[in-house]
């Protein structure tokens, strides 16, 4: 391929980048943006990301619901609807029991609902204000939270510090920076050197 690239058209390959999963994987603030909403508490963990593999639809019972929460990983990302209302407490609980067992708990949860109706009622959208637990009411359906989710491509942030020394770190290893300072230090010689000519 370099070799083709030069013969053909004089351009260097510069490198070969292997794909890093970590830097698909959405961060809370990507999805405040997807969802044109903000996080009702948790705000400080809005660089936290999570991975598709990790994101779990609630369609179960809050006993189930709850087992779930114990036997998955700590990092989970939970979506329900608005009127689930036994989901949004229990989550809000188990959150409230691991942190007085002074357990890990790095879960968060997306709440949906995409008509006046199942909007959140007062009472539940003011409770878990003030708690350092990530939840975000999406205004859309379920279907369509998760299917955005899925075509949704994170875009690199300057504020994500972690995604960007990730990105940094990785990109770093695969590219050849000396040879392309030495492509660009030379196009711009050459442009300098015509428009001195045309002058």
């Amino acid at each position: 391929m370099s070799k083709a690239l030069l013969q053909m058209w004089d351009i260097p390959l510069l490198g070969c980048i292997p794909d890093k999963p970590f830097l698909g994987c959405p961060a809370l603030t990507d999805l405040e943006q997807l969802y044109s909403t903000e996080l009702i508490c948790g705000q400080d963990h809005k660089y936290r990301h999570y991975t598709i593999r990790d994101t779990y639809l609630v369609t179960t019972s809050l006993s189930h619901f709850l087992e779930n929460l114990c036997s998955k990983p700590s990092r989970m990302l939970y979506f329900c609807h608005s009127t689930r209302t036994d989901i949004i407490i229990g989550f809000i609980e188990e959150y409230q029991r691991k942190k007085t067992a002074e357990e890990s708990f790095e879960a968060a949860l997306i709440v949906c609902s995409c008509k006046s109706k199942y909007a959140l009622s007062k009472e539940i959208y003011k409770r878990p204000q003030g708690l350092d637990v990530p939840i975000m009411h999406a205004p859309v359906s379920t279907y369509h939270a998760m299917e955005m989710l899925l075509n949704l491509t994170p875009k690199l942030n300057a504020k994500d510090q972690n995604r960007v020394t990730s990105t940094a770190t990785h990109y770093e290893k695969y590219i050849d920076f000396d040879l392309l300072l030495r492509r660009i230090t030379r196009k711009n010689t050459s442009s300098s050197r015509h428009s001195k000519i045309q002058s």
